[in-house]
């Protein structure tokens, strides 16, 4: 009789016991985001001004400047919009005043992304130091070709002071348009292959999963369980091997 009392109160105290709370999501800290991403870009704002004018010589090497230039304030960046030529390439060039300094929102890099009418898309390098190199490709159609800036993480402010910027420009050959033409065809061709093969692997991952659920349930009914039993099991198999998406049909 004792044991038995004391398995009882053994068994007590292991109900009672505190079970440990379910681990709760925690958002990724901003400032570590902030510095993992500096340091894998290699600090991008921490250069000098003779660095960021070898990125400026190595990216401009085969462009020419345009009269297409001017000023704007870090504080409150405005888009840039250039009159697109077609067969034409652009990069725009950014320097800091003397007295404007970069701020945290631009240590991890700035995210250059620009609008035309040949497609949007984002361009670098990017930040070198006291300035920036972005490109915008090879205009593809005649339109206006318009630049932003922004934090590439977070949302705090990019800097302070003015900028001086300058757009560059290159006129493609005739063989240079071919070869881009070629090469975005080949680009769209290999897209449309790609999602050929996605949606036959999906068909073919969806027939498979079907019969496979299909054969359970079928075990499951010649086992004489009961038929909702069946059916729940079959929903269960099907969200599992195919997904909530899943076209198969209920068996009947």
């Amino acid at each position: 009789m004792k044991s038995v009392v004391v398995l009882a109160l053994l068994g007590a105290c292991f109900a009672l016991q505190p079970q440990p709370a379910p681990p709760t999501y925690r958002p990724p800290d901003p400032e570590m985001q902030r510095q993992a991403f500096a340091k894998s870009a290699g600090f991008p704002t921490n250069h000098t001004a003779a660095e960021l004018q070898q990125l400026i010589d190595a990216q401009t090497r085969s462009y020419k400047p345009t009269s297409r230039r001017g000023t704007s304030s870090l504080d409150a960046p405005e888009p840039l919009t250039i009159d697109g030529v077609r067969g034409t390439c652009y990069k725009i060039v950014l320097r800091l005043a003397a007295d404007a300094r970069w701020d945290r929102g631009a240590e991890a890099g700035l995210r250059f992304d620009f609008t035309s009418p040949s497609g949007n898309g984002s361009g670098g390098p990017g930040v070198r130091g006291p300035g920036a190199v972005a490109s915008v490709g090879c205009a593809q159609a005649n339109g206006p070709i318009t630049l932003t800036m922004a934090p590439l993480v977070g949302h705090d402010p990019i800097g302070h002071g003015s900028y001086e910027f300058e757009v560059y420009a290159k006129t493609l050959t005739a063989q240079e348009q071919a070869e881009l033409k070629a090469d975005e065809e080949r680009q769209i061709r290999e897209q449309q292959e790609f999602q050929r093969e996605e949606a036959q692997k999906q068909h073919d991952k969806e027939v498979a999963g079907c019969a496979k659920c299909d054969g359970r349930y079928q075990g499951c009914i010649g086992a004489g369980r009961p038929e909702s039993t069946c059916r729940s099991n079959y929903s269960t198999c099907t969200f599992e091997e195919i997904g909530a998406s899943s076209p198969c049909p209920f068996p009947r």
